[in-house]
This record gives structure tokens, C-alpha cells and sequence, in this order.
């Protein structure tokens, strides 16, 4: 969640459930939809690929700025972060993807890095939006065999399917059930009453444009016509997005692998040697299909 949680934020929202919910609700849904902030360039750099070119890809709201390794051309693969992250969070994938003879498109999602703001300014954006810009990235550098989203960033990329995306492959890494599944964990962390919790819903919806219950991962799937191979990975002990919802998206997907990681948690799974392996494997088997069909 990236939220400080001090006693006196709960005693506000306390007082604010008894006196005014709809204060209550309008301020938790301002913090729901506010990012943390942002790393600092030294962080970032540690983590940045050797190489590429950089570029900006403009879309409805604004421009998108990240990265292109390897030919193009080739068989691509997009790198979508979760909500709060940044595109080298992914970093650890590019050359062994690359090796295995993909180009690689990695980006900041709005309001997130390098990129300029989303619709509701800086420091804010939705997981619809973070689709959109995969989007817009997408039809730049063109169809993708393989798209890689961490987190929250599943949820955006599998919207993205909903916007005309058609990956051959997708990789979930620790991906949650849904926006719906996290609103109580997130109203119960800053102690927001059921009163606020209304209020707070019913603004979060019309800022996004849908129904809570409509950004569900596996209920957003279920509307496509078709899905991709899908390779999911999570670690037993993630507590930011539980075990079970990744064991559920793989479950219920027609085409679905399961790797579960032991004791990497949700951000460290990230740039693990064996599942940096294991997706750059899936990606070539991927590049392969998207060659021989190209033939």
C-alpha cells in the first residue's frame, strides 16, 4: 500500500466516520488513487540495463517514457511495474531476453518515473490508465509475443487484452484477485468506517469509469474472446498479494503455469536468477510459436 499509517490518521478517519463520512470517503479515496513516492535516480540507475535507445510515446492523457532493447523487429516483449514501481524494477529480464532474441520495451506507467502525469495530475493514476499506456506503447512498437507485469501491473496489462492487446504470452508475477479484494484490506489499514468506506467506493468508481467489482482480474479475462499462454509466478510468503490469488488466476486460465518462489516476497521475485530463467525460457517458446507462424 505504501501508506504511512500513524494512530492519528485512524483517530481522523474515526472522528470523520462519526461526523462526516462524506469527507471521510472523499479523503480515502484520495489517498487510495496517491502513489508513493518516487525512488531516487541513484536507485534507479543501479537497476538500469546497460544500452537501449530511449523514447516517448504519446497517448490520451499525456507521454509515456521508457526503453527499447534489442532489434526491432524482432519478436517483442513489453515490461509492465506494478502500482508504485518503475520500469527497471524489471530490469533483471532484459538481457537474458533479449539473448534469447526478443526486443524489449520497458516503460514507466503514468505518473510513475519518467513519464508525465495521468488524468488526475501528478502522484495519481488507475490501473485502466496504466492499460491504456501499455496501449498506446503497444501500437508503437506492435504486437507483443510476450508482455511481463508485476503486481498491480497484471491488472493493467490484462485490461490492456480488453483494448485490443494480443499477446502470445503473458507473465504474472504476484498478481493480485482485484481492486475490489484490496478496497477492505486498504480501508481497514487507515481505520475508514463502513459509512466513508460507501462514499469512498462510489467516488473510486466514477473516477475509474466501472464498477469496482468489474476490475477483478480473472473477471476481466473471462470477457476476452481469447487468452494467452500464461506462465504466473509467486512467492509463498508474499504479503502484499497473497499465494492464493495467483494460485486462483492459474486455475481458472485454460493455459496456465504455476511457479511458486520460497522466500523472495513480492518485490525480491523480481530479479530472482531461477525465475529470471524460467520467463526467458517461456518467452522464447513464445518467439518461437510467433516465427512459425509467421512463415
Amino acid at each position: 500500500m505504501g501508506l504511512p499509517v500513524s494512530p492519528t490518521v485512524r483517530r481522523l478517519f474515526a472522528l470523520l466516520e462519526r461526523r462526516s463520512p462524506a469527507l471521510g470517503g472523499l479523503l480515502a479515496e484520495r489517498l487510495w488513487f496517491r502513489l508513493p513516492a518516487a525512488p531516487t535516480a541513484t536507485v534507479r540507475g543501479a537497476r538500469t540495463p546497460r544500452g537501449g535507445e530511449a523514447f516517448e510515446v504519446q497517448w490520451a492523457e499525456g507521454t509515456v517514457r521508457g526503453r527499447v532493447y534489442g532489434d526491432w523487429g524482432n519478436p517483442t516483449a513489453y515490461l509492465v511495474h506494478g502500482w508504485g514501481g518503475w520500469w527497471q524494477q524489471l530490469g533483471a529480464h532484459v538481457e537474458p531476453l533479449v539473448a534469447r532474441g526478443l526486443c524489449v520495451v520497458a516503460f514507466d506507467a503514468p505518473s510513475h518515473g519518467d513519464s508525465g502525469p495521468g488524468a488526475h495530475g501528478a502522484r495519481s493514476t488507475t490501473f485502466p490508465e496504466m492499460g491504456e499506456a501499455l496501449s498506446a506503447v503497444v501500437a508503437e512498437f506492435g504486437r507483443p509475443t510476450l508482455v511481463v507485469a508485476h503486481s498491480a501491473g497484471g491488472l493493467a496489462a490484462v485490461h490492456a487484452l480488453g483494448l485490443g492487446v494480443r499477446p502470445d504470452s503473458l507473465v504474472l508475477v504476484a498478481p493480485p484477485d482485484g481492486v475490489e479484494a484490496m478496497l477492505p484490506v486498504f480501508a481497514a489499514a487507515l481505520g475508514v468506517g463502513p459509512r466513508s468506506q460507501q462514499v469512498m467506493v462510489r467516488r473510486a468508481e466514477r473516477r475509474v469509469g466501472a464498477p469496482v467489482a468489474e476490475l477483478d482480474l480473472l473477471t476481466m479475462a473471462a470477457a476476452q474472446p481469447s487468452l494467452p499462454h500464461l506462465l504466473v509466478v509467486h512467492d509463498r510468503h508474499d504479503r502484499e498479494a497473497p499465494l492464493a490469488a495467483g494460485e486462483r488466476v492459474s486455475n481458472a486460465w485454460h493455459d496456465a503455469r504455476l511457479m511458486v518462489t520460497e522466500g523472495l516476497g513480492h518485490r525480491r521475485v523480481l530479479w530472482n536468477p531461477a525465475v529470471v530463467d524460467r520467463v526467458a525460457s517461456f518467452a522464447a517458446a513464445a518467439a518461437d510459436r510467433v516465427r512459425r507462424s509467421s512463415r
